[in-house]
């Protein structure tokens, strides 16, 4: 099992979690999706579940490249989230086998508790939108995500009370897109974001 380490610079920990082969995940593909945009001081952290096949095809291997990273890109950019006021990171930085998230806990809470939870540390962002219910779980311990999403929670992370905003997932709005409720999925999608950014001053 991992141990939770700091580091004294992001590029520091960036190198050392790029190396990282401490669970059954990581051997298989054989490649850590790192964060992508501000690894200084973004405003915003946008967190999701877990790389996909297009995030370890991308050159180099980043997070939210494929349909539903496309849809969340976009969204994103519609309501003034940029490279240089946000990071966009995952609860687990490698594909899951099978892309299935890994039902073994312990796999995820060992990346929530030494990569994620110092990431969070060193970038000391003042809000976190949570995509999907995989990283609501493991970031709040809170089950399912309809009854949430779109309400601000406030929780201690490193000593700093920070403003967490839980919405869907990208990929779960596009399979319901042409449902009867699709429309409502959609516009609740952006309206999280859009309140996330308000929130943050980008619009």
């Amino acid at each position: 099992m991992l141990e939770y380490k700091q580091y004294s610079t992001y590029s520091e920990f960036e190198d050392a979690k790029r190396l990282c082969h401490s669970c059954p995940v990581g051997p298989v593909y054989n490649c850590v999706v790192c964060s992508s945009g501000n690894k200084t001081n973004p405003k915003v952290v946008i967190c999701g579940e877990a790389p996909g096949k297009d995030e370890l095809l991308c050159s180099p291997p980043s997070p939210f490249v494929g349909k539903a990273g496309q849809l969340l890109r976009s969204t994103l950019k519609e309501f003034g989230f940029t490279p240089e006021n946000s990071l966009i990171t995952n609860t687990i930085p490698c594909r899951p086998q099978d892309n299935k998230f890994p039902t073994d806990n312990n796999i995820v809470k060992s990346c929530k508790n030494v990569w994620l939870k110092e990431e969070l540390r060193l970038t000391n962002p003042d809000i976190l939108l949570l995509v999907g219910a995989k990283s609501v779980k493991f970031l709040l311990d809170i089950d399912g995500i309809t009854r949430i999403r779109g309400k601000w929670i406030q929780k201690k992370l490193n000593g700093k009370t920070i403003n967490i905003m839980p919405t869907l997932h990208p990929s779960y709005v596009l399979r319901k897109q042409y449902m009867e409720e699709g429309k409502q999925i959609i516009q609740d999608f952006k309206d999280d974001i859009k309140e996330v950014a308000k929130f943050a001053g980008f619009s």
